[in-house]
C-alpha cells in the first residue's frame, strides 16, 4: 500500500512540474509605439473586431486577426468577443453581405503582424505576452487573458 501512495506522489510532482512551463502565460493587446493610444475598453475591442467603426484617443482602431494557434484563437473567441468561432464567422459574414463590412486582415506569421502594425496608424492585434516581448517598436496596451 504505502508503494502505491509512493508512485502516486511520483506522478502528481510529475504532472506539476510539466505544467509549470505554461504556467502564468498571457495573451496581451498590441499596437505600435508610434500609436497614441494607450488603452480600450473591452466593449469597444469587441466592437472593432466585429466590424463596428471605432475610434479610441482620436484615431481609428483598424483591428488584425491572428490565425495559425488553435489556443491563441480560442482565448480571441472566449474573452475578446464572447462567442463560438462559428458564431463569429456568421456575423462578419453577415455584417459584410448587410453593410459591406470588409474583411479584417489576417496572419499566422509573428515577425510579418509585427511589421503591418508598425506601417499601419493604429493597427491592433492580439499575442501571446512572451511573442509581444520579443518585437520592437511594438507596445502592449491590455492584457486581454492571464493563466494563473
Amino acid at each position: 500500500m504505502i508503494r502505491h501512495v509512493g508512485h502516486w506522489l511520483l506522478v502528481c510532482a510529475a504532472c506539476l512540474l510539466a505544467g509549470a512551463g505554461t504556467f502564468n502565460e498571457s495573451v496581451v493587446l498590441v499596437t505600435a509605439e508610434s500609436c497614441p493610444l494607450d488603452n480600450i475598453s473591452m466593449l469597444d475591442l469587441r466592437k472593432a473586431y466585429l466590424g463596428v467603426a471605432v475610434r479610441a484617443d482620436g484615431q481609428r482602431v483598424r483591428p488584425i486577426l491572428m490565425r495559425g494557434d488553435e489556443k491563441l484563437e480560442q482565448i480571441f473567441y472566449q474573452s475578446v468577443v464572447a462567442m463560438s468561432k462559428k458564431s463569429y464567422e456568421r456575423r462578419r459574414l453577415s455584417l459584410a453581405l448587410k453593410y459591406g463590412t470588409p474583411r479584417l486582415a489576417e496572419f499566422d506569421d509573428v515577425a510579418t503582424v509585427s511589421d503591418v502594425l508598425r506601417s499601419e496608424v493604429c493597427a491592433i492585434t492580439y499575442l501571446w505576452g512572451r511573442d509581444a516581448e520579443t518585437l520592437t517598436g511594438i507596445k502592449t496596451i491590455k492584457l486581454l487573458w492571464q493563466d494563473t
